[in-house]
Protein backbone atom coordinates (compact mmCIF):
# COMPACT_ATOMS: atom_id res chain seq x y z
CA UNK A 1 0.00 0.00 0.00
CA UNK A 2 2.93 2.25 0.59
CA UNK A 3 4.57 1.94 -2.77
CA UNK A 4 1.10 2.43 -4.06
CA UNK A 5 0.85 5.63 -2.24
CA UNK A 6 4.09 7.14 -2.98
CA UNK A 7 2.48 6.56 -6.66
CA UNK A 8 -0.52 8.24 -6.18
CA UNK A 9 0.63 11.27 -4.07
CA UNK A 10 2.85 11.95 -7.02
CA UNK A 11 0.27 10.92 -9.97
CA UNK A 12 -1.62 14.00 -12.07
CA UNK A 13 -4.87 11.88 -11.73
CA UNK A 14 -5.19 12.03 -7.88
CA UNK A 15 -6.30 14.68 -5.84
CA UNK A 16 -5.02 15.47 -2.61
CA UNK A 17 -7.09 17.28 0.22
CA UNK A 18 -6.42 19.09 3.77
CA UNK A 19 -8.84 17.72 6.47
CA UNK A 20 -8.52 19.05 10.27
CA UNK A 21 -9.48 16.27 13.05
CA UNK A 22 -9.96 16.01 16.60
CA UNK A 23 -6.50 15.13 17.44
CA UNK A 24 -6.75 11.31 17.05
CA UNK A 25 -4.29 10.33 14.24
CA UNK A 26 -5.04 6.67 14.79
CA UNK A 27 -8.86 7.07 14.50
CA UNK A 28 -7.76 9.33 10.99
CA UNK A 29 -5.54 6.26 9.83
CA UNK A 30 -8.22 3.67 9.86
CA UNK A 31 -11.01 5.63 8.24
CA UNK A 32 -9.15 6.94 5.30
CA UNK A 33 -6.15 4.22 5.00
CA UNK A 34 -7.61 3.49 1.49
CA UNK A 35 -6.87 7.32 0.58
CA UNK A 36 -3.50 7.14 1.72
CA UNK A 37 -3.19 9.34 4.66
CA UNK A 38 -0.52 11.78 5.73
CA UNK A 39 -0.58 12.88 9.29
CA UNK A 40 0.67 16.76 9.64
CA UNK A 41 0.82 17.56 13.92
CA UNK A 42 -2.10 17.04 15.63
CA UNK A 43 -4.77 19.06 13.74
CA UNK A 44 -4.54 18.18 9.39
CA UNK A 45 -3.62 15.19 7.48
CA UNK A 46 -3.75 14.74 3.84
CA UNK A 47 -5.77 12.24 1.59
CA UNK A 48 -5.58 11.36 -2.04
CA UNK A 49 -8.43 11.02 -4.24
CA UNK A 50 -8.93 9.49 -7.36
CA UNK A 51 -9.68 12.56 -9.48
CA UNK A 52 -11.87 10.20 -11.93
CA UNK A 53 -13.96 9.25 -8.60
CA UNK A 54 -14.71 13.08 -8.27
CA UNK A 55 -18.37 14.28 -9.62
CA UNK A 56 -17.11 18.12 -9.58
CA UNK A 57 -14.29 20.09 -7.49
CA UNK A 58 -15.92 22.50 -6.34
CA UNK A 59 -15.99 24.93 -3.20
CA UNK A 60 -20.06 23.32 -2.71
CA UNK A 61 -18.79 20.09 -2.23
CA UNK A 62 -15.79 20.80 -0.11
CA UNK A 63 -14.54 23.25 2.59
CA UNK A 64 -12.19 26.36 1.51
CA UNK A 65 -10.09 24.53 3.70
CA UNK A 66 -9.80 21.54 2.09
CA UNK A 67 -8.66 22.39 -1.43
CA UNK A 68 -4.96 23.27 -1.38
CA UNK A 69 -3.67 26.68 -1.82
CA UNK A 70 -1.41 27.81 -4.33
CA UNK A 71 1.62 28.92 -3.78
CA UNK A 72 4.38 31.33 -5.68
CA UNK A 73 7.94 32.19 -5.22
CA UNK A 74 8.31 36.03 -3.88
CA UNK A 75 11.51 37.56 -5.48
CA UNK A 76 11.43 39.28 -8.72
CA UNK A 77 26.17 44.61 1.25
CA UNK A 78 22.75 43.95 2.14
CA UNK A 79 23.71 41.66 5.13
CA UNK A 80 25.48 44.07 6.68
CA UNK A 81 22.08 46.56 6.92
CA UNK A 82 20.82 43.81 9.19
CA UNK A 83 23.19 44.32 11.54
CA UNK A 84 23.99 40.56 11.61
CA UNK A 85 28.11 41.01 10.44
CA UNK A 86 28.48 43.27 13.21
CA UNK A 87 27.36 40.63 15.64
CA UNK A 88 29.80 37.93 13.70
CA UNK A 89 32.81 39.46 14.39
CA UNK A 90 31.69 41.71 18.09
CA UNK A 91 34.01 40.18 20.83
CA UNK A 92 31.58 38.79 23.69
CA UNK A 93 29.17 38.03 21.13
CA UNK A 94 30.59 35.95 17.66
CA UNK A 95 27.13 34.77 17.54
CA UNK A 96 27.47 32.60 13.58
CA UNK A 97 24.57 30.55 14.14
CA UNK A 98 26.36 27.40 14.68
CA UNK A 99 24.42 24.62 16.69
CA UNK A 100 20.90 26.37 14.87
CA UNK A 101 19.69 24.19 12.06
CA UNK A 102 18.01 26.76 9.31
CA UNK A 103 15.19 25.03 7.12
CA UNK A 104 14.03 26.30 4.01
CA UNK A 105 10.81 24.96 2.15
CA UNK A 106 11.45 26.28 -1.55
CA UNK A 107 12.94 25.42 -5.08
CA UNK A 108 15.85 22.63 -4.06
CA UNK A 109 19.50 24.01 -3.06
CA UNK A 110 23.54 23.76 -5.18
CA UNK A 111 24.65 21.49 -2.72
CA UNK A 112 28.07 21.73 -4.50
CA UNK A 113 28.32 25.34 -4.35
CA UNK A 114 30.90 26.18 -1.98
CA UNK A 115 28.37 28.80 0.18
CA UNK A 116 27.03 25.48 2.05
CA UNK A 117 30.61 24.23 2.53
CA UNK A 118 32.74 24.47 5.64
CA UNK A 119 36.10 25.67 5.35
CA UNK A 120 37.76 22.26 4.96
CA UNK A 121 35.39 21.42 2.01
CA UNK A 122 32.45 19.44 4.08
CA UNK A 123 29.13 20.29 3.72
CA UNK A 124 27.09 21.96 5.96
CA UNK A 125 24.18 20.64 4.76
CA UNK A 126 22.49 18.35 7.61
CA UNK A 127 19.28 17.08 5.16
CA UNK A 128 17.68 17.16 1.77
CA UNK A 129 14.21 15.82 1.26
CA UNK A 130 13.54 15.99 -2.63
CA UNK A 131 10.01 15.61 -3.04
CA UNK A 132 10.47 15.44 -7.18
CA UNK A 133 12.71 12.14 -7.01
CA UNK A 134 10.81 9.27 -6.29
CA UNK A 135 13.21 7.00 -6.72
CA UNK A 136 15.52 6.79 -3.66
CA UNK A 137 14.11 6.02 0.45
CA UNK A 138 11.41 8.85 1.56
CA UNK A 139 12.29 10.46 5.29
CA UNK A 140 11.01 8.03 7.89
CA UNK A 141 7.00 9.09 8.98
CA UNK A 142 6.57 10.38 5.15
CA UNK A 143 5.40 8.79 1.78
CA UNK A 144 7.35 10.14 -1.11
CA UNK A 145 10.35 11.59 -2.18
CA UNK A 146 13.68 10.72 -1.47
CA UNK A 147 15.77 12.36 1.24
CA UNK A 148 19.44 12.37 1.14
CA UNK A 149 21.98 13.02 4.51
CA UNK A 150 25.01 14.72 5.56
CA UNK A 151 27.30 11.93 4.70
CA UNK A 152 25.61 11.31 1.28
CA UNK A 153 25.98 14.42 0.58
CA UNK A 154 29.37 14.79 1.25
CA UNK A 155 30.30 11.88 -0.45
CA UNK A 156 28.98 13.33 -3.49
CA UNK A 157 31.40 16.11 -3.31
CA UNK A 158 34.47 13.73 -3.52
CA UNK A 159 32.91 12.07 -6.52
CA UNK A 160 33.20 13.09 -10.18
CA UNK A 161 29.72 12.39 -11.12
CA UNK A 162 27.93 14.39 -7.60
CA UNK A 163 24.47 13.61 -9.16
CA UNK A 164 24.78 9.76 -9.37
CA UNK A 165 24.81 9.71 -5.41
CA UNK A 166 22.85 12.72 -4.78
CA UNK A 167 20.17 13.40 -7.78
CA UNK A 168 19.27 16.92 -5.92
CA UNK A 169 19.66 19.96 -8.56
CA UNK A 170 18.07 23.74 -8.00
CA UNK A 171 17.15 24.42 -11.84
CA UNK A 172 15.49 27.65 -10.74
CA UNK A 173 17.86 29.24 -8.50
CA UNK A 174 15.37 30.77 -5.96
CA UNK A 175 16.51 28.01 -2.83
CA UNK A 176 19.55 28.39 -3.50
CA UNK A 177 19.70 32.37 -3.42
CA UNK A 178 17.88 32.26 -0.50
CA UNK A 179 20.25 29.50 1.46
CA UNK A 180 22.70 31.56 0.85
CA UNK A 181 21.99 35.11 2.13
CA UNK A 182 20.99 33.02 4.97
CA UNK A 183 23.90 31.07 6.01
CA UNK A 184 26.06 31.08 3.37
CA UNK A 185 30.03 30.22 4.18
CA UNK A 186 32.50 33.37 3.49
CA UNK A 187 33.79 33.97 -0.01
CA UNK A 188 36.96 36.31 0.50
CA UNK A 189 37.44 36.46 -3.96
CA UNK A 190 33.34 38.31 -3.62
CA UNK A 191 33.79 39.54 -0.25
CA UNK A 192 30.20 37.90 0.62
CA UNK A 193 29.11 36.17 4.01
CA UNK A 194 25.20 35.11 5.18
CA UNK A 195 23.50 36.27 8.54
CA UNK A 196 24.30 32.97 9.79
CA UNK A 197 27.42 31.63 8.17
CA UNK A 198 28.09 28.68 10.74
CA UNK A 199 24.78 27.39 10.49
CA UNK A 200 23.67 23.93 9.44
CA UNK A 201 21.24 23.96 6.67
CA UNK A 202 18.19 21.67 5.67
CA UNK A 203 16.59 22.24 2.63
CA UNK A 204 13.09 20.80 1.26
CA UNK A 205 12.08 20.97 -2.62
CA UNK A 206 8.89 21.15 -3.21
CA UNK A 207 7.58 19.00 -5.88
CA UNK A 208 5.25 21.51 -8.24
CA UNK A 209 1.40 21.46 -8.25
CA UNK A 210 -0.94 19.09 -9.80
CA UNK A 211 -2.72 20.43 -13.01
CA UNK A 212 -5.75 20.22 -11.46
CA UNK A 213 -5.33 22.64 -8.95
CA UNK A 214 -3.53 24.97 -11.60
CA UNK A 215 -6.98 24.35 -13.46
CA UNK A 216 -8.88 25.16 -10.58
CA UNK A 217 -7.06 28.61 -9.71
CA UNK A 218 -6.97 29.21 -13.64
CA UNK A 219 -3.39 29.46 -13.33
CA UNK A 220 -0.99 28.57 -16.75
CA UNK A 221 0.14 25.13 -16.56
CA UNK A 222 4.01 26.66 -17.59
CA UNK A 223 3.76 28.84 -14.39
CA UNK A 224 5.60 27.87 -10.81
CA UNK A 225 3.16 26.94 -8.55
CA UNK A 226 3.32 24.69 -4.65
CA UNK A 227 1.00 23.15 -2.83
CA UNK A 228 0.27 23.96 0.51
CA UNK A 229 -0.13 20.78 1.84
CA UNK A 230 3.88 19.73 0.36
CA UNK A 231 4.48 22.93 2.26
CA UNK A 232 2.92 21.86 5.38
CA UNK A 233 4.54 18.64 5.37
CA UNK A 234 7.46 20.33 4.30
CA UNK A 235 7.56 22.13 7.66
CA UNK A 236 6.77 18.88 9.35
CA UNK A 237 9.62 17.31 8.17
CA UNK A 238 11.95 20.45 9.52
CA UNK A 239 10.18 20.31 12.93
CA UNK A 240 11.24 16.33 12.74
CA UNK A 241 14.80 17.56 12.60
CA UNK A 242 15.22 20.11 15.19
CA UNK A 243 13.45 17.00 17.51
CA UNK A 244 15.94 14.33 16.14
CA UNK A 245 18.93 16.48 16.34
CA UNK A 246 18.14 18.06 19.43
CA UNK A 247 19.28 22.02 18.08
CA UNK A 248 16.60 24.95 17.68
CA UNK A 249 15.34 25.16 14.25
CA UNK A 250 14.21 28.55 12.24
CA UNK A 251 12.11 27.44 9.09
CA UNK A 252 12.20 29.62 5.83
CA UNK A 253 9.82 29.89 3.47
CA UNK A 254 10.18 32.18 1.10
CA UNK A 255 6.82 31.67 -1.21
CA UNK A 256 3.04 32.72 -0.74
CA UNK A 257 -0.17 32.90 -1.64
CA UNK A 258 -3.38 35.05 -2.91
CA UNK A 259 -5.77 32.65 -1.19
CA UNK A 260 -7.36 33.24 2.16
CA UNK A 261 -8.44 35.52 4.74
CA UNK A 262 -5.41 37.44 5.66
CA UNK A 263 -5.98 36.64 9.16
CA UNK A 264 -4.07 33.32 8.87
CA UNK A 265 -7.27 31.31 8.96
CA UNK A 266 -6.39 29.12 6.07
CA UNK A 267 -4.60 25.44 7.52
CA UNK A 268 -1.03 26.13 6.18
CA UNK A 269 -1.13 29.88 8.18
CA UNK A 270 -2.74 28.06 11.16
CA UNK A 271 -0.27 24.78 11.23
CA UNK A 272 2.91 27.34 10.56
CA UNK A 273 1.86 29.75 13.26
CA UNK A 274 1.51 26.82 15.51
CA UNK A 275 5.44 25.91 15.02
CA UNK A 276 6.37 29.51 15.90
CA UNK A 277 5.37 29.25 19.09
CA UNK A 278 7.09 25.98 20.12
CA UNK A 279 10.78 26.58 22.37
CA UNK A 280 13.57 26.38 19.83
CA UNK A 281 11.43 26.90 16.57
CA UNK A 282 10.62 30.31 14.59
CA UNK A 283 9.18 30.32 11.35
CA UNK A 284 10.02 33.09 8.75
CA UNK A 285 7.77 34.71 5.95
CA UNK A 286 7.39 36.90 3.52
CA UNK A 287 4.57 39.66 3.28
CA UNK A 288 4.63 39.23 -0.44
CA UNK A 289 5.28 41.91 -3.40
CA UNK A 290 1.80 43.09 -4.07
CA UNK A 291 1.42 46.30 -2.93
CA UNK A 292 1.16 48.30 -6.34
CA UNK A 293 0.21 45.34 -8.62
CA UNK A 294 -3.68 47.04 -8.45
CA UNK A 295 -4.99 43.18 -7.34
CA UNK A 296 -6.99 44.12 -3.90
CA UNK A 297 -10.14 46.30 -3.92
CA UNK A 298 -11.27 47.50 -0.51
CA UNK A 299 -15.38 48.80 -0.26
CA UNK A 300 -17.65 49.95 2.19
CA UNK A 301 -21.64 49.76 1.63
CA UNK A 302 -24.71 50.19 4.30
CA UNK A 303 -27.77 48.37 4.55
CA UNK A 304 -29.51 47.97 1.39
CA UNK A 305 -26.16 49.96 -0.53
CA UNK A 306 -24.38 48.23 -3.61
CA UNK A 307 -21.04 49.27 -4.97
CA UNK A 308 -19.66 48.72 -8.28
CA UNK A 309 -16.47 47.24 -8.24
CA UNK A 310 -14.55 47.75 -11.64
CA UNK A 311 -11.99 45.64 -12.84
CA UNK A 312 -10.08 45.99 -15.93
CA UNK A 313 -9.31 42.80 -17.79
CA UNK A 314 -6.08 42.13 -20.33
CA UNK A 315 -6.29 40.29 -23.81
CA UNK A 316 -5.65 36.86 -24.03
CA UNK A 317 -6.71 36.35 -20.50
CA UNK A 318 -7.49 32.39 -19.70
CA UNK A 319 -9.30 33.86 -16.25
CA UNK A 320 -8.51 34.20 -12.88
CA UNK A 321 -10.29 33.97 -9.59
CA UNK A 322 -11.60 36.49 -6.84
CA UNK A 323 -12.42 36.26 -3.02
CA UNK A 324 -14.68 38.71 -1.52
CA UNK A 325 -14.24 37.76 2.47
CA UNK A 326 -16.19 39.86 5.05
CA UNK A 327 -17.28 39.78 9.00
CA UNK A 328 -20.06 38.64 10.60
CA UNK A 329 -22.85 39.50 10.44
CA UNK A 330 -22.75 41.18 7.06
CA UNK A 331 -23.79 39.36 4.13
CA UNK A 332 -22.92 40.17 0.86
CA UNK A 333 -23.94 38.81 -2.46
CA UNK A 334 -23.08 39.89 -5.79
CA UNK A 335 -23.34 40.87 -9.12
CA UNK A 336 -22.10 41.52 -12.75
CA UNK A 337 -21.71 43.63 -16.01
CA UNK A 338 -19.82 42.54 -18.68
CA UNK A 339 -17.72 44.87 -21.06
CA UNK A 340 -20.51 44.57 -23.76
CA UNK A 341 -23.05 45.72 -21.26
CA UNK A 342 -24.84 42.16 -20.41
CA UNK A 343 -26.28 42.09 -16.85
CA UNK A 344 -26.18 39.41 -14.58
CA UNK A 345 -28.35 40.27 -11.87
CA UNK A 346 -27.58 39.60 -7.90
CA UNK A 347 -27.41 36.47 -7.25
CA UNK A 348 -28.54 35.49 -3.97
CA UNK A 349 -26.01 34.40 -1.06
CA UNK A 350 -27.35 31.05 0.57
CA UNK A 351 -25.60 28.77 2.70
CA UNK A 352 -23.69 26.73 -0.11
CA UNK A 353 -24.89 28.15 -2.50
CA UNK A 354 -22.90 28.45 -6.08
CA UNK A 355 -24.06 29.37 -9.39
CA UNK A 356 -22.87 29.02 -12.89
CA UNK A 357 -23.56 31.87 -15.16
CA UNK A 358 -22.73 31.80 -18.87
CA UNK A 359 -23.18 34.97 -20.95
CA UNK A 360 -24.68 35.02 -23.76
CA UNK A 361 -22.81 38.05 -25.90
CA UNK A 362 -19.31 36.51 -24.78
CA UNK A 363 -17.11 33.47 -24.25
CA UNK A 364 -16.97 34.03 -20.71
CA UNK A 365 -18.44 32.02 -17.86
CA UNK A 366 -18.46 32.74 -14.11
CA UNK A 367 -18.78 30.55 -11.37
CA UNK A 368 -20.15 31.75 -7.96
CA UNK A 369 -19.53 30.04 -4.50
CA UNK A 370 -20.92 31.05 -1.16
CA UNK A 371 -19.39 30.31 1.95
CA UNK A 372 -21.91 32.12 4.86
CA UNK A 373 -19.37 31.41 7.50
CA UNK A 374 -16.09 29.95 6.10
CA UNK A 375 -14.82 27.26 8.17
CA UNK A 376 -11.28 28.66 9.05
CA UNK A 377 -12.23 31.68 9.41
CA UNK A 378 -15.65 31.85 10.49
CA UNK A 379 -16.11 35.20 7.81
CA UNK A 380 -18.03 35.10 4.65
CA UNK A 381 -16.43 33.95 1.71
CA UNK A 382 -17.57 34.21 -1.66
CA UNK A 383 -15.07 32.48 -4.17
CA UNK A 384 -15.37 33.47 -8.24
CA UNK A 385 -13.67 31.78 -11.01
CA UNK A 386 -13.89 33.90 -14.34
CA UNK A 387 -13.21 31.94 -17.07
CA UNK A 388 -12.08 33.28 -20.48
CA UNK A 389 -13.14 36.97 -19.85
CA UNK A 390 -13.68 39.57 -22.41
CA UNK A 391 -11.22 42.26 -22.50
CA UNK A 392 -12.17 45.37 -20.73
CA UNK A 393 -13.95 46.76 -17.57
CA UNK A 394 -16.00 44.25 -16.06
CA UNK A 395 -18.16 45.54 -12.88
CA UNK A 396 -18.77 43.28 -9.74
CA UNK A 397 -22.26 44.92 -7.86
CA UNK A 398 -22.05 44.43 -4.33
CA UNK A 399 -25.08 43.73 -2.68
CA UNK A 400 -25.29 44.04 1.45
CA UNK A 401 -27.86 42.94 3.97
CA UNK A 402 -27.94 42.24 7.76
CA UNK A 403 -25.07 45.20 7.81
CA UNK A 404 -23.37 46.23 10.93
CA UNK A 405 -20.17 47.37 9.39
CA UNK A 406 -20.17 47.13 6.00
CA UNK A 407 -16.43 46.38 5.02
CA UNK A 408 -15.17 44.14 2.73
CA UNK A 409 -12.23 43.14 0.94
CA UNK A 410 -11.39 41.72 -2.61
CA UNK A 411 -8.35 39.88 -3.90
CA UNK A 412 -7.08 38.06 -7.01
CA UNK A 413 -4.40 35.90 -7.91
CA UNK A 414 -0.93 37.09 -7.77
CA UNK A 415 0.46 38.77 -9.93
CA UNK A 416 2.56 36.65 -11.66
CA UNK A 417 -0.65 34.50 -12.14
CA UNK A 418 -2.63 37.50 -14.05
CA UNK A 419 -1.83 38.74 -17.76
CA UNK A 420 -0.30 42.45 -16.74
CA UNK A 421 -3.34 44.70 -18.10
CA UNK A 422 -5.47 43.22 -15.46
CA UNK A 423 -6.36 45.12 -12.52
CA UNK A 424 -8.66 46.87 -10.09
CA UNK A 425 -9.58 50.80 -11.52
CA UNK A 426 -9.85 51.89 -7.94
CA UNK A 427 -7.14 49.57 -5.79
CA UNK A 428 -6.50 49.62 -2.47
CA UNK A 429 -2.70 49.13 -2.04
CA UNK A 430 -2.89 48.39 1.92
CA UNK A 431 -3.86 44.46 3.00
CA UNK A 432 -2.21 42.91 0.68
CA UNK A 433 0.03 40.46 2.54
CA UNK A 434 0.18 37.31 1.23
CA UNK A 435 -0.58 33.79 2.91
CA UNK A 436 0.67 33.23 5.79
CA UNK A 437 2.13 36.45 6.61
CA UNK A 438 -0.96 37.72 8.64
CA UNK A 439 -0.67 34.56 10.73
CA UNK A 440 0.09 35.36 14.46
CA UNK A 441 3.19 32.86 15.17
CA UNK A 442 5.05 34.00 12.23
CA UNK A 443 7.57 36.31 11.74
CA UNK A 444 6.39 38.47 8.38
CA UNK A 445 8.83 40.43 6.92
CA UNK A 446 8.50 43.24 4.71
CA UNK A 447 11.12 44.68 2.06
CA UNK A 448 12.91 48.07 1.88
CA UNK A 449 15.90 49.88 -0.25
CA UNK A 450 18.80 50.12 2.28
CA UNK A 451 20.22 51.76 -0.72
CA UNK A 452 18.18 54.19 -1.53
CA UNK A 453 16.83 54.23 2.42
CA UNK A 454 13.27 54.40 0.98
CA UNK A 455 10.50 51.30 1.04
CA UNK A 456 10.82 48.69 -1.41
CA UNK A 457 7.11 49.70 -3.67
CA UNK A 458 6.20 46.70 -4.17
CA UNK A 459 6.67 44.87 -0.53
CA UNK A 460 3.01 43.54 0.71
CA UNK A 461 1.39 45.95 3.29
CA UNK A 462 -0.17 45.61 6.78
CA UNK A 463 -2.14 45.59 8.23
CA UNK A 464 -4.14 42.29 8.86
CA UNK A 465 -7.85 42.34 8.38
CA UNK A 466 -8.57 41.68 11.48
CA UNK A 467 -6.36 45.14 12.30
CA UNK A 468 -2.88 42.75 14.05
CA UNK A 469 0.46 44.60 13.02
CA UNK A 470 1.84 43.04 9.86
CA UNK A 471 4.35 43.39 8.77
CA UNK A 472 6.54 42.86 12.08
CA UNK A 473 9.25 44.47 10.52
CA UNK A 474 11.54 45.23 6.65
CA UNK A 475 14.91 44.12 5.72
CA UNK A 476 16.86 44.89 2.71
CA UNK A 477 14.97 43.69 -0.57
CA UNK A 478 16.38 45.14 -3.37
CA UNK A 479 19.65 44.44 -5.63
CA UNK A 480 20.34 41.85 -2.84
CA UNK A 481 23.71 39.52 -3.47
CA UNK A 482 23.67 36.38 -3.32
CA UNK A 483 24.90 32.51 -4.58
CA UNK A 484 23.23 31.88 -8.06
CA UNK A 485 22.72 28.66 -10.30
CA UNK A 486 23.17 27.85 -13.95
CA UNK A 487 24.24 30.07 -16.69
CA UNK A 488 23.84 33.11 -14.59
CA UNK A 489 26.19 31.68 -12.29
CA UNK A 490 28.73 30.63 -14.85
CA UNK A 491 28.91 34.42 -16.56
CA UNK A 492 28.23 36.36 -13.21
CA UNK A 493 31.49 34.43 -11.12
CA UNK A 494 28.98 32.01 -9.20
CA UNK A 495 26.68 34.92 -7.58
CA UNK A 496 24.10 37.07 -8.58
CA UNK A 497 21.88 40.01 -7.43
CA UNK A 498 17.77 39.59 -6.50
CA UNK A 499 15.22 41.60 -5.42
CA UNK A 500 11.61 40.85 -2.93
CA UNK A 501 10.60 39.96 0.17
CA UNK A 502 11.21 35.98 0.02
CA UNK A 503 14.96 38.08 0.01
CA UNK A 504 14.65 39.81 3.06
CA UNK A 505 12.96 37.31 4.75
CA UNK A 506 16.52 35.23 4.22
CA UNK A 507 18.13 37.87 5.63
CA UNK A 508 15.87 37.94 8.71
CA UNK A 509 16.15 34.09 9.42
CA UNK A 510 19.81 34.65 9.77
CA UNK A 511 19.34 36.55 12.22
CA UNK A 512 16.87 34.27 13.84
CA UNK A 513 20.02 31.77 13.82
CA UNK A 514 22.11 34.22 15.45
CA UNK A 515 19.05 35.13 18.19
CA UNK A 516 18.90 31.06 18.80
CA UNK A 517 22.87 30.79 19.12
CA UNK A 518 23.03 33.03 21.63
CA UNK A 519 19.95 32.20 24.05
CA UNK A 520 19.30 27.90 23.38
CA UNK A 521 23.04 27.37 22.52
CA UNK A 522 24.34 29.30 24.43
CA UNK A 523 22.33 29.68 27.27
CA UNK A 524 21.04 32.78 27.77
CA UNK A 525 17.19 32.26 27.26
CA UNK A 526 17.04 28.27 27.19
CA UNK A 527 13.17 29.16 26.76
CA UNK A 528 13.01 31.07 23.85
CA UNK A 529 10.27 30.74 20.96
CA UNK A 530 9.82 32.66 17.44
CA UNK A 531 7.32 35.11 19.41
CA UNK A 532 10.28 35.95 21.82
CA UNK A 533 13.01 36.08 18.79
CA UNK A 534 10.02 38.13 16.81
CA UNK A 535 10.35 40.47 19.83
CA UNK A 536 13.73 40.93 20.24
CA UNK A 537 14.02 41.87 16.80
CA UNK A 538 11.25 44.38 17.31
CA UNK A 539 12.60 45.99 20.03
CA UNK A 540 16.18 46.55 18.21
CA UNK A 541 14.82 47.52 15.30
CA UNK A 542 15.58 51.04 13.58
CA UNK A 543 13.10 53.79 13.40
CA UNK A 544 12.70 56.54 11.78
CA UNK A 545 11.87 59.50 13.84
CA UNK A 546 9.64 61.37 10.98
CA UNK A 547 7.53 58.27 10.97
CA UNK A 548 4.92 56.68 13.59
CA UNK A 549 5.16 53.16 14.11
CA UNK A 550 3.87 50.63 13.60
CA UNK A 551 2.67 51.12 10.40
CA UNK A 552 1.37 49.69 7.27
CA UNK A 553 4.62 49.70 5.66
CA UNK A 554 7.46 49.49 7.85
CA UNK A 555 5.64 47.24 10.52
CA UNK A 556 8.05 47.98 13.64
CA UNK A 557 11.15 49.19 11.52
CA UNK A 558 14.37 48.04 9.81
CA UNK A 559 15.75 45.05 11.51
CA UNK A 560 19.06 45.85 13.50
CA UNK A 561 19.89 42.52 15.24
CA UNK A 562 23.19 43.98 16.50
CA UNK A 563 20.78 47.08 18.30
CA UNK A 564 18.52 44.20 19.29
CA UNK A 565 21.65 42.69 21.61
CA UNK A 566 22.79 46.25 22.49
CA UNK A 567 19.36 46.80 24.52
CA UNK A 568 19.49 43.49 25.77
CA UNK A 569 23.03 44.08 27.25
CA UNK A 570 22.20 47.12 28.59
CA UNK A 571 18.88 46.33 30.45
Amino acid sequence: MMADCRERIMSEEYGDYIVEFDGRGENAIEQYRDYCPQIIGDRYFVVNENLENIDSFEQRDYPYTAIPKLYGLMDSTSVSATGAVRLQNQTGFELTGRGVIVGFIDTGIEYTNDAFKNSVGRTRIINIWDQTVNSGKPPEGFLYGTEYGMEEINEALENENPLEIVNHTDENGHGTFLAGVACGSYNEQQDFIGSAPESVIAMVKLKPAKRYLKEYYLVENDEIAFQENDIMLAAAYLRSLRIKYDMPLVIVLGLGSANGDRAGGTPGARFLSDLGKYIGECVVVPTGNESNERLHYQGKILEDETDDVEIQVGENARGFVLELWANSPDIFSVGFTSPLGENIPRIPSRKGTSERVSFLLENTVIEVFYKLVEFGSGKELIFMRVINPTPGIWTIKVYGSNILNGEFNIWTNLRQYMVNDTYFLKPNPDTTLTVPSSATGVISVGGYDNFANSIYSKSGRGFTIDDRVKPDMVAPAVNVFGPSVGREAILQGGFTRKTGTSVSTALVAGCCAQMFQWGIVNGNDPYMNGISVKNYLIRGARRERNIDYPNRQWGYGEVDVFNSFLILTRS
